[in-house]
């Protein structure tokens, strides 16, 4: 069980962060500057929070009022940094050496750790001769030889190509499904998040929204924030108005009573033609005018708009597939009741 609740203030900044958790991979996700990084930093000893506690498997690491602030070499814990950190003077095994306790043959383990992560032939290189991919398996190889009680990752793949981006995750996603401790994963990207998560706790400002299950928060966000992290691309302002919800930048009221809202969202993908749509799953149904039509890699991308008026426009995505059926436009464009967000 891994519990952290702290206060940490800084300069214009303060964060506020409540995490509780247990086995599996626990995703902090926000945009830059959110807190993510120094909530690690603070788990891992290397900033001290103003106030709060910080429990792993039994064990305080944290605590203000009983003044118990173990340093980060007593703390067991794994924090994989964005740049890897790697001890520039020494080799890759010497590397791999230095996370290793039991020191009966070292050198035998550390080669068996290189050989897992598949740089057993760069032993003898320095972090200098090594390329990206091999500077993160040296790095992860040398974190879990200490048998860390918890696995922090910091944007791990910030700093690598697609290709390889993908190689590594895949092997991250094996390594997080047979480590039995808690993991940390902190990143901004939400395709990524999904793949190697099971919860995640959006972060905004410093502080953390309720940890959610992964599934559940992509269907349901219940913040702007969360939406736009999980790729909701059209957000809008909301006011209850009887037994529908006003939209005055869609120009369009959704017939759906809320007493409390105050945006409203839907996803670009899940925009339907009217003409398609279950007349009574439609929530609103508006003739529309394109403004402008983007070729992404896989799908079409229209921005498109109430027809007749000036309002920003709202994003349609479709599969490239459905591409010819522009030749013969629906009338209206149709918001489904299912498919709206209700966020604050």
């Amino acid at each position: 069980m891994f519990v952290c609740n702290i206060k940490k203030n800084f300069s214009g900044f303060a964060l506020n962060v409540n995490i509780e958790t247990k086995r599996g991979v626990t995703a902090l996700m926000g945009a830059s500057g959110s807190g993510k990084s120094m909530t690690l930093r603070c788990i891992a000893g290397i900033s001290k929070p103003d106030s709060g506690r910080i429990e792993l498997n039994g064990r305080v690491l944290f605590d203000s009022e009983k003044k118990i602030n173990l340093p980060p070499q007593k703390r067991n814990t794994g924090f994989l940094f964005q740049d890897y950190a790697l001890f520039p003077n020494m080799t890759v095994l010497q590397n791999i050496m230095t996370g290793i306790k039991n020191k009966t043959n070292r050198e035998k383990q550390a080669a068996e750790f290189a050989e897992t992560f598949h740089i057993h032939s760069h032993l003898n290189k320095y972090p200098h001769q090594l390329s990206g991919g091999e500077k993160q398996r040296s790095a992860i190889a040398r974190i879990l030889a200490g048998s860390p009680d918890i696995l922090m990752l910091d944007e791990p793949f910030a700093a690598l190509d697609s290709h390889l981006r993908w190689e590594l995750e895949t092997e991250l996603s094996t390594l997080f499904k047979s480590f039995p401790n808690p993991v940390l994963y902190v990143s901004h990207n939400r395709d990524e998040v999904y793949r190697l998560s099971d919860n995640i706790a959006v972060m905004n400002c410093g502080k953390n929204e309720p940890i959610a299950e992964k599934k559940a928060l992509f269907k349901n966000p219940a913040s702007v924030q969360a939406a736009r992290l999980t790729g909701c691309k059209n957000i809008a302002k909301a006011t209850a108005k009887g037994t529908q919800i006003s939209v005055p930048d869609w120009g369009i009221e959704l017939d759906i009573a809320q007493s409390d809202v105050q945006y409203v969202g839907i996803r670009a993908n899940y925009i339907v033609p009217a003409s398609a749509a279950n007349k009574a799953d439609i929530a609103a149904a508006f003739p529309f005018e394109i403004v402008n039509e983007i070729e992404d890699t896989f799908t079409n991308i229209l921005m498109v708009r109430k027809q007749g008026t000036k309002l920003p426009p709202i994003r349609w995505e479709m599969p490239k597939k459905d591409r010819a059926a522009l030749r013969n436009l629906p009338q209206e464009l149709a918001f489904l009741r299912e498919h709206i967000l209700f966020l604050k």
